[in-house]
């Protein structure tokens, strides 16, 4: 889940980009909204998905322990 929105940042950014020099600026501020999003999304999911991790780790040293 969080590679989709590391891409959908990543497409946010290209188009961004492509908006600015073919279009006006005005209309690049979109794209970099669905960039920051996009940012914003994946930060969260990353952290959330690494502190699951370290919680499910610790919860098998725990299981181990009381074998």
């Amino acid at each position: 889940m969080e590679l989709l929105w590391l891409g959908m940042g990543c497409v946010g950014v290209l188009m961004c980009a492509y908006s600015i020099v073919i279009k006006d600026t005005r209309s690049a501020i979109y794209f970099l909204v669905l960039t920051f999003m996009g940012g914003l999304m994946y930060s969260v999911r990353r952290r959330q998905r690494l502190k699951h991790e370290a919680a499910f780790k610790k919860q098998q040293e725990n299981k181990e322990l009381t074998k």
